[in-house]
């Protein structure tokens, strides 16, 4: 029998959800109520001082015990377990933030305390007739008297969360939406854009919770070194000038381009703390990456297989791919030639509007690729004149080449989807897919089938729009580039331009076409995915993806 960590129980008094897809699922989330609790419980959980007693003045004190229960289902870490000058034994648990005044501590918190205090009867101490929360936040103790009233309810949600387990269906979000602002798994849990895609409303509120300020770091220097220094990432070009340096707490990703070198010290650290590494040539092909520990969600990726295996479903998915796709390709097609708009271009827009119908009635894979294709070079027919008259002789363009580029702006397009299928890569990771298991793009080896999927949401909105802005506002000249027999490259200057310029891009907000509210990109990509993993697991009758409007 699976026993349930007693912090779960708390998660279940607040919302049976959150204890569903912590304790089921396995799925969690910082925010920065967590990061707070974990920093206040790390001298708690010192591994040295580990039931260890210490003396206290007239009391003694043993920190981070730890006891399980087969009879009551239950295991759990206790933050302090203290004994009185008269011998009598009773929990301590740490937390957050200050005393209530006037009221009684949240019944989630006196659950919790009291499955400490049964754990401790069940491992042949006595029941304590009281236990406290220690509150960080005014240093102050409440106390909670242990009664049978208390000791019933906590079997009463013992039993609730066994039922639970069993029963294996993902709980209604609670009515009281309030909870879900301080939830760190509300980007994970998604309530409001449940209930729009179930038709119950018409946008959603805007809860997803904001990650901290983290930034991307890009290393592109010809033999430079990364190191690591008191929490900081230092970059030294060589010669040992020191480039610049970031702190790790803000740090998202680091992205080595080309032949740079990284410490042991800094592959650890950025393991520990969960953030990949990625390694791309100097021309902007994507290698691999250093990640942390493989995402825990087991039940995602068994539902994503399921799916890839079963044509007809993975054809729906596949389907909504290839019809956002063309829709964002036909309404930035629109917004460029808005002012130059030929008989050929609304002819152009009519063929593209005219294949995303067809796009419906499709049944198979192949007919999409084709439907696709005919869709792309209309839209690349037209990519010419999205750039600026007097700068189209110097940004010359005749069609899509991709293996190899052969002039600047297929240069920028190639180096810009590059690093947008490691950033999609990155998200499907970090959701818990597999990112080589895909339903529009056909598996091969190497191929990241999934993050070329979600990359088709967002090559026009991120990395066609970043390129063509940055070409009509003068950001390039020709001399960021270079050509070798018939081949083009983005010079060491010319990619840290295009990396600002693809950040920038990353950062705008735009409305999502389903739920109303604004996010960055960045946030619109993982939020796609998050939006598709519920659609596998069953949690989402129907799929949606994203689109520019």
């Amino acid at each position: 029998m699976m026993l349930i960590p007693i912090s779960y129980l708390n998660a279940y008094v607040y919302c049976p959800r959150r204890f569903y897809l912590e304790c089921v699922r396995g799925m969690y989330e910082d925010n920065v109520y967590t990061l707070e609790g974990r920093e206040m419980h790390r001298r708690v959980d010192d591994p040295g001082k580990q039931a260890v007693p210490l003396r206290k003045e007239d009391r003694i004190h043993r920190r981070s015990v730890w006891w399980s229960s087969e009879r009551l289902g239950v295991t759990g870490r206790l933050d302090l377990l203290e004994e009185d000058g008269t011998g009598c034994l009773y929990p301590v648990e740490y937390k957050k933030g200050k005393a209530p005044k006037g009221r009684d501590p949240w019944l989630n918190d006196q659950i919790q305390l009291c499955a400490q205090a049964l754990l401790m009867a069940e491992n042949g101490l006595p029941l304590p007739p009281a236990g406290y929360l220690y509150f960080v936040g005014s240093r102050k103790r409440v106390e909670v008297r242990i009664t049978e009233e208390l000791c019933a309810q906590t079997r009463e949600v013992i039993a609730a969360c066994r039922a639970l387990l069993d029963e294996d269906t993902l709980p209604p979000a609670v009515d009281n939406r309030n909870r879900c602002f301080g939830c760190s798994l509300l980007p994970l849990c998604l309530p409001e854009e449940e209930e729009v895609l179930a038709g119950h409303k018409t946008n959603a509120r805007r809860i997803l919770a904001q990650r901290l300020d983290q930034q991307s770091v890009y290393v592109d220097r010809l033999g430079a070194r990364v190191s690591l220094s008191q929490g900081m990432l230092q970059v030294w070009a060589p010669g040992e000038e020191r480039l610049g340096e970031a702190s790790l707490e803000q740090l998202q990703e680091l992205v080595l381009i080309g032949p740079v070198q990284v410490t042991t010290q800094v592959l650890h650290e950025c393991c520990r703390r969960e953030i990949p590494v990625h390694y791309l040539t100097l021309y902007g092909r994507y290698l691999g990456t250093t990640a942390p520990a493989f995402s825990r969600h087991s039940l995602l990726r068994r539902a994503q297989w399921q799916r890839h295996f079963d044509p007809e479903r993975s054809n729906e998915i596949a389907r909504d791919i290839v019809m956002s796709k063309l829709t964002s390709a036909r309404t930035l097609a629109m917004r460029y030639l808005r002012d130059e708009r030929s008989e050929e271009d609304v002819q152009a827009f009519r063929q593209i509007k005219d294949l995303i119908r067809r796009c419906r009635d499709c049944s198979d894979t192949e007919g999409l690729r084709g439907l696709e294709g005919m869709g792309t070079r209309h839209y690349f027919q037209c990519f010419p004149r999205f750039i600026k008259p007097r700068l189209r002789e110097t940004f010359q363009f005749q069609g899509r080449v991709r293996r190899p580029p052969d002039n600047a702006v297929n240069a920028l397009l190639s180096f810009g989807y590059a690093i947008l299928a490691k950033d999609c890569m990155g998200a499907a990771a970090r959701v818990g897919f597999d990112p080589y298991c895909g339903f529009y793009h056909v598996m091969k080896y190497g191929r990241p089938a999934l993050a070329l999927d979600i990359m088709e949401y967002f090559r026009q909105p991120i990395v066609d729009s970043a390129v063509l802005g940055a070409i009509n506002n003068g950001v390039f000249t020709l001399r960021d580039f270079m050509a070798y027999q018939g081949t083009c490259y983005l010079s060491e200057k010319g990619r840290k331009k295009f990396l600002a310029q693809y950040e920038m891009r990353k950062k705008d907000h735009v409305s999502h076409p389903v739920f109303g509210y604004r996010l960055s990109y960045e946030r619109m990509i993982e939020l796609q995915l998050r939006i598709l993993g519920k659609y596998l697991l069953g949690d989402l009758d129907k799929y949606v993806g994203f689109h520019i409007r």
